[in-house]
């Protein structure tokens, strides 16, 4: 199993917790801070001769390496987001590879009106140059798994969070396309154990929100994707204690300004 980008947060998540359910072999261009003893071996995704080695001794890639910043540049993506996928996609097809894993975004589609659900069969709608990077990546997987025989699972990651994230309270904008950290696992964990009969597919990755931004039934019925993450309750439990934690700190400030008089 072949981790690309394994250096960066999500990256790292995937190795925390699923170094005992497979065998990785973990890529970036500098080491992640925990490989839990997996093979590391520094490579750029923009080489297409440092992916062969690499993709030879891979069933299955989960592809992460990108330039994630949404506010990118062109000429910071070029490289990383159009290059770097066309020579991971070509490399895998020449090894034989059982299936890609593509990591692709929210920001492939979020151009659509706020009140809107958005269902995996909806055209692209990307509102930056890096969302249509993504856009571009999903076209490549269709090619390789369509027409190439590599079949490829494409994901739109909404926002990965920690359930204890400040930001998840009542009220946030983003609560509906938010993605715990526990259930963006199961995703992965879905995707790689998904039927060989499946060949091509683009799924929406987040949790099971009380209104959901992105539609997941096809993920939950060709994936057996089941989140168990709810953005909208976990933002009612954290509240009072991010209250408590902003209450106590201006109660320090104040002490201190107290003091200081």
């Amino acid at each position: 199993m072949l981790l690309t980008g394994a250096a960066g947060h999500i990256g790292g998540l995937i190795i925390a917790h699923l170094a005992d359910h497979y065998d990785w072999i973990l890529t970036d261009l500098k080491r992640p801070a925990d490989t839990r003893g997996f093979p590391f071996v520094p490579a750029d995704i923009t080489d297409l001769t440092a992916l062969h080695p690499l993709c030879k001794d891979a069933e299955t890639i989960v592809h992460l390496a990108a330039m994630s910043n949404p506010d990118a540049a062109w000429q910071d993506l070029l490289q990383p987001n159009i290059v770097g996928v066309y020579n991971l996609f070509q490399a895998a097809s020449e090894a034989g590879c059982r299936r890609i894993i593509f990591v692709s975004s929210l920001h492939a589609v979020d151009g659509y009106p706020r009140d809107i659900q958005i269902r995996a069969d909806m055209p692209i709608s990307p509102i930056s140059l890096y969302g249509a990077t993504k856009a571009w990546g999903e076209a490549v997987a269709a090619f390789y798994a369509l027409q190439k025989n590599l079949p490829t699972i494409c994901l739109r990651i909404g926002w990965v969070m920690p359930r204890n994230d400040r930001r998840i309270v009542p009220g946030a904008p983003q609560l509906g396309f938010v993605l715990t950290q526990e259930d963006l696992i199961r995703l992965i964990t879905a995707s790689i154990d998904a039927p060989d009969d499946l060949r091509f597919g683009i799924f929406h990755g987040i949790s099971n929100n009380h209104w959901k931004r992105l539609d997941i039934s096809n993920a939950r019925e060709l994936l057996k994707y089941e989140p168990q993450d709810d953005a909208f309750a976990i933002a009612k439990r954290n509240y009072p204690a991010i209250v408590r934690q902003w209450g106590g700190r201006v109660k320090r400030v104040l002490r201190s300004v107290i003091r200081r008089k």
